[in-house]
Parts: C-alpha cells; sequence; structure tokens
C-alpha cells in the first residue's frame, strides 16, 4: 500500500473510532449528562488508538522505506556490475591495447591486445612502471617529462588527447604506436585509460607510397628532359657522321668530329640511364635463364675484381625462366655487382644466389611488384661496409651519390630501379653498417616463348628504293631524317604531324612504309596514327621511333601489335638496318606484317667482353 493511501486510511479510522466512543458515551449517559467522565474516557480510548494507528503506520512506512532502499542499492549494484561487464566486454573485443594506469605510470590494466602488441603479459606487467616496460632506458627521463607535462592538459580535457609514441616490444622490436588517453577521479585517485594502436606498417605504407610518388614524378621530369635530349642528339649524330665522311682526308678535322661523335655518344648514354631510371626506355623482354646469365656474371667478376674477394653462387637449379630483356638485366646486375666490390676494398664476400617465389597481393606490394603471382628472385649480396640508414630510402634518387666527386654519376642505381619496375617486377634492399648489403630483384615468371630475331648482318649498311612517309613533328629531326633516307635511296614523304600524314594517304600518295615518332602533338600521336593506317591497309610495314617508350608501340590489341622500335638518338647505320629489317618482314596470309623486333644482346655482349679484356 503506498504511504499516502496509509495515512488516509489511518485518519478515516481515527475519525471512526472517536465518533463511536462519543455515541457509545452519550448512550450510556443520556443526553442530560453533558461532557463528563464517559465522554472523557471515549476520547482517551480514542487517543490510545490513534497513538497504536500511528505506531503501526510508522513501521509500514519504515518497512516501505527499507525495502525501496534496497531495492535501489540492488539496482545500482546490478547496474554496476553490467557496466563493468561491458567494459571489459569493450577492453576484451577492441582492436586496440587497453592500458590503464595510475597517475605515476604504474600499471592497473592490462588487456589481451596489450600483450599481444608489447609482448608483456598481464601478470608481468600489472604493478609495474609502464614507462620501464615499454620505452627504451635512454629515452625514459624524456618521457617521463613529456608525460608530466601532458598531465595538467589530460585533466582539464573530457575527451581525452591523443599522441604518438616509439615504444620497445618485449623482444626489442620498435612500435611505433597511436596513443588516445583520458584522465578519471576515482575515490580520490587519478586513473589514466590509454587506447593503444600499432601503426607500423600503416607508417612504412604511407612512406612508400610517398617515396613511390616522389619517384614516379622525378621520373616524369628526367622522361621529358632525356626525350627532348635525344631529339637533339639525334641531329647531331647523325649530321656528324656526314660531317666526319666529308673531313675525312683532313686529319685535324676528323679528329675534331671524331671527339665531337664520342661526345654526343656520352649524352646518349647519360639519356639512355635518365630514361631507365624513369621507365621509358623501350625494353625487348624475352625469356631469360637467369641461372645461365648469374654464372656467366660470375666468371666475368672472378676475372676482374679482386682476388680477396670471394664470388660466390647459390643458384636454385630448379628456378624459372623470368621475363625480361637480358641486355638491361645484364647492366643492372654488372651495376649492382661493381657497387658490392666497392663496398668491399678490404675484400670480403659476393654471393649471387636465385630461387623462385610466389607473392600473394600483400606480399607483392611489400616489395613494389606489379601483382600477385609467381616471380623469380635474384639476390645480390655483400659483406661490405653497408649503407648509412640516413641514405637507404634515398640510394635510387638519380644523381645521388656517395662516391667521391668523378667516381660515380649516381645514375646506376636509378637505372636498376627504373628497368626492375618497367619490368613488372619490384627491388627491395637491405643493410646493416659495417655487416654489408643485401639488394634482392623479383622479376616476373615468363609464361610464352620469344624467338630471338636471326638472319641479319649487324655490320652492314643497305639501303633501298622503297618510298618512306616519314612523320616527326620536331622539325630539325624530320630534315636531318629526310636528308639520312635520300642519302640511303628512299623516296621520302615528310609530314610534321599525324593530321598531315592521314591527308597525304587520303590523296591516295602510294608509300611502302611508315616511319612515325610515337609522341607527337596534335590529335593522334604515332601509335594511333600507325593504327588507323594499318586498318585500312593490313599489308602496311610500320618502323616506330621514340625518345622514350612512354606509350608501348606494341602492345596487345593494336593493330600495329609487334612493330618494331628505333630508340632516338641513332646512327646512320642502325636507321638503315631497321629499315630493311620492316620492308623485308615476311607477311602472313592475311597481309599483316609479322615484324622482328630489334634486339641489344650483340651490343651488350660484346660491352661485356670489352669489360673483360680490359680488365685482365
Amino acid at each position: 500500500m503506498k504511504l499516502r493511501g496509509l495515512l488516509t486510511l489511518a485518519m478515516a479510522t481515527q475519525v471512526v473510532v472517536t465518533a463511536t466512543a462519543l455515541l457509545a458515551s452519550h448512550a450510556l449517559t443520556g443526553a442530560a449528562g453533558g461532557f463528563g467522565v464517559p465522554q472523557i474516557v471515549a476520547l482517551l480510548a480514542s487517543a490510545a488508538i490513534a497513538v497504536l494507528l500511528v505506531r503501526l503506520c510508522m513501521r509500514a512506512i519504515e518497512t516501505s522505506q527499507d525495502q525501496r532502499t534496497a531495492a535501489a542499492l540492488a539496482d545500482q549494484a546490478k547496474a554496476a556490475a553490467e557496466s563493468a561487464q561491458l567494459t571489459q566486454a569493450v577492453i576484451k573485443t577492441a582492436l586496440d591495447a587497453f592500458i590503464q594506469t595510475d597517475e605515476r605510470g604504474i600499471v592497473l590494466e592490462w588487456s589481451l591486445q596489450a600483450e599481444a602488441l608489447t609482448g608483456w603479459t598481464r601478470q608481468e606487467a600489472l604493478g609495474a612502471d609502464v614507462v620501464d616496460l615499454l620505452v627504451a632506458a635512454p629515452l625514459r627521463d624524456g618521457f617521463r617529462q613529456r608525460m608530466m607535462r601532458l598531465m595538467p592538459e589530460l585533466s582539464n580535457t573530457p575527451i581525452g588527447i591523443g599522441f604518438e609514441a616509439t615504444l620497445l616490444h618485449r623482444e626489442g622490436d620498435e612500435i611505433l604506436i597511436e596513443a588516445s588517453s583520458t584522465a578519471l577521479q576515482i575515490g580520490g585517485r587519478t586513473v589514466i585509460n590509454n587506447f593503444v594502436k600499432d601503426v607500423t606498417q600503416k607508417r612504412a605504407a604511407e612512406e612508400q607510397l610517398i617515396q613511390a610518388q616522389k619517384m614516379e614524378a622525378v621520373g616524369q621530369l628526367t622522361g621529358g628532359i632525356a626525350h627532348e635530349f635525344n631529339n637533339m642528339l639525334t641531329v647531331i649524330t647523325g649530321t656528324i657522321e656526314i660531317l666526319a665522311d666529308a673531313v675525312k682526308d683532313n686529319p685535324p678535322l676528323a679528329t675534331i668530329t671524331k671527339l665531337i661523335s664520342e661526345a654526343a655518344d656520352r649524352g646518349a648514354a647519360l639519356t639512355s640511364s635518365l630514361l631507365s631510371f624513369a621507365r621509358k626506355q623501350a625494353l625487348q623482354p624475352a625469356e631469360i635463364d637467369v641461372n645461365e646469365l648469374l654464372e656467366e656474371l660470375a666468371k666475368l667478376l672472378l676475372a676482374t675484381f679482386d682476388k680477396n674477394i670471394q664470388i660466390v653462387t647459390r643458384l636454385d637449379g630448379n628456378v624459372w625462366l623470368a621475363f625480361a630483356d637480358r641486355g638491361q638485366l645484364s647492366s643492372a646486375l654488372l651495376n649492382l655487382a661493381i657497387n658490392a666490390r666497392d663496398a668491399m676494398q678490404d675484400g670480403g664476400r659476393l654471393t649471387l644466389r636465385t630461387r623462385n617465389v610466389v607473392f600473394g597481393v600483400r606480399e607483392a606490394v611489400a616489395v613494389g611488384a606489379g601483382y600477385a603471382g609467381d616471380y623469380v628472385e635474384i639476390e645480390i649480396a655483400d659483406s661490405g661496409t653497408g649503407i648509412p640508414r640516413t641514405n637507404i630510402e634515398r640510394i635510387f634518387d638519380p644523381f645521388f651519390s656517395t662516391k667521391d666527386v668523378g667516381k660515380g654519376t649516381g645514375l646506376g642505381l636509378s637505372m636498376v630501379f627504373g628497368f626492375v619496375k618497367q619490368s613488372g617486377g619490384g627491388i627491395k634492399v637491405t643493410s646493416e653498417e659495417g655487416r654489408g648489403t643485401t639488394f634482392t630483384i623479383y622479376l616476373p615468371k615468363a609464361e610464352t616463348s620469344t624467338l630471338r630475331p636471326t638472319g641479319y648482318d649487324e655490320r652492314k649498311v643497305v639501303g633501298g628504293t622503297e618510298t618512306i612517309l616519314c612523320v616527326e613533328d620536331d622539325r630539325d629531326v624530320r630534315q636531318y631524317v629526310t636528308v639520312q633516307l635520300e642519302s640511303l635511296g628512299y623516296k621520302v614523304i615528310p609530314a610534321g604531324n599525324a593530321t598531315e600524314a592521314l591527308a597525304i594517304a587520303a590523296q591516295g600518295t602510294p608509300f611502302d612504309l611508315l616511319f612515325t615518332d610515337i609522341v607527337m602533338a596534335g590529335a593522334l600521336n604515332g601509335r594511333e596514327l600507325a593504327d588507323e593506317m594499318v586498318a585500312a591497309r593490313p599489308s602496311l610495314r610500320v618502323l616506330f621511333t621514340s625518345g622514350y617508350a612512354h606509350d608501348v608501340p606494341h602492345g596487345p590489341g593494336h593493330a600495329t601489335m609487334g612493330a618494331p622500335l628505333l630508340t632516338k638518338p641513332y646512327r646512320k647505320a642502325e636507321l638503315a638496318r631497321m629499315l630493311r629489317r620492316s620492308l623485308d618482314t615476311a607477311v602472313d596470309s592475311v597481309g599483316d606484317p609479322i615484324p622482328t623486333p630489334y634486339s641489344v644482346q650483340a651490343d651488350v655482349e660484346g660491352f661485356l667482353r670489352k669489360s673483360e679484356r680490359n680488365g685482365r
């Protein structure tokens, strides 16, 4: 019964009792008796009953209050228990680690995630100083001072504060963390709750992305510069041949032309390195037996390196064939080997290793490979001086070199990086000062066979009488090429862009071969021009030229798939050779050309033989 109803009932009962007592006394004494003893006795009896009712009501009220208080306390206890269970459930299921400390840094709570993050168990952590557990000894005093400075801000910020820090795993590894901390006042003491997230891999991925974006930007810049420089070198290297032929009977002038020619060759080599870094050089990928290539390299190194450097090969006999440009790979491996030699001035060991690897998406991303799948791993490890950590992130930058002035261009590793990335592979480097450096290259596994060109005499310069439509947007290069083509006996129809070339074809002007630059201003580039012309005339022969292969001219799905590419700058002999290869190539039953790509293998092998002789 509610308190209000109980009091109402007591008052009504008292009124009834009082009225009954007065009526009874009146009936006994009669009306004339007045107010006498019977009436007083009746009132006293009524008062006694009222006191009794009051006591009964008080007891009922006290009992009700006790029950209500007990129920409230039970509800509070239940709510507290549920809240504690909910809090523990949140802590246990949270992705982040939970660490609770007092204001002195003594650990009060340590979640399972904290155990996984730090390597310390809950039993080991409870009661310990969190700074002693997680911060390297030389940094502990500074860390405590930092925490003391944050305490006032933490106490005055209900939403807490976030910060980053480098912690130490139980095994000694560094962990980069993000922490969110809040301070609570409980029972007169301060409790600090910390949710901690491991962001080591996230930061590494961000740094890798930034590095990749930087390399891409630098690559775009260097590629563009090298492309324009190659246009100029094409004119210089070509016209110097004409000049040299004219002054061959004048020794002083012939010497000068030779110096100019050699300087142009050095310029061409420099732009080739820049294009290799920018991943815009023309590659001729094919199946490569990397074991065979490394065995040849080992023989060369044994013959040329000092005897205090031991060459060790650990080649997997079941390694797959790789799909890459053999000449570029030879140059890349030779470059890495020379760098290793320079790092071992007092002797050491150079190890060449191969094996097969299969990457998932995560592993491929980690090494910068193009996709998940099968790769051939080539490892070159030395026991030299190692690379300082401050330089690791910069070693692939163009023109970055730690060698003395005049002992390196700073383009070697840039070229290696560009070649590997353009080949669809990846490269990583690990190094420790005083213990050596390991470069690991990952190249895609070869899936199909690629036939090598045969039957061409590389030394013979042969012209022809065919008609060639020459499309080049650079006026100087166009004039030079026209002169060279005419000197070889060809008839030349020059065009400054794709629009002019299409107009010439639309007029019905006959020609046997389209010789076009790839990168041109205007609505169509060289590849698109060739596709359009070959679509209308399937038997048309095509020869591409470019300062770099920015848009692959022989990619799948194009009518000009397989058309050869003459890279700038080029000499008259190279131009003549590529023209005959394009014009003399057989056609299939439907009239489509079956071109043979130009190979630099002979040049590379000649370079290696020359290097071997010079080393001896």
